[in-house]
């Protein structure tokens, strides 16, 4: 049978892995999408000028230096023509 001591040890342990998982699972589920969309935002802005077409602005945004490393990436292609679809799909 547990002492009392070791009771209350187990019990905080629990706790404590009880309240780690949720904290991870909170930055986990908030932070990912908070930064794509600033990076998104970002990039939309970046040099933006009301007189130039759609997708004048689409290349510009390309050019911003906050979505330099997502262009370069294995998948820099995939990822520049999606991101112009979706620029000119919200514009």
């Amino acid at each position: 049978m547990l002492s009392e001591l070791e009771k209350r040890k187990r019990k905080m342990g629990q706790a404590q892995s009880e309240v780690a998982a949720v904290d991870q699972t909170q930055n986990h589920q908030s932070s990912p999408a908070t930064s794509v969309e600033s990076l998104i935002a970002e990039a939309a802005a970046y040099g933006n000028d009301e007189n130039e077409s759609l997708d004048a602005k689409a290349q510009k945004a390309l050019e911003c230096p906050c979505i330099a490393d997502l262009r370069k990436g294995s998948c820099g292609i995939q990822f520049s023509e999606a991101f112009v679809c979706f620029l000119k799909s919200t514009g």
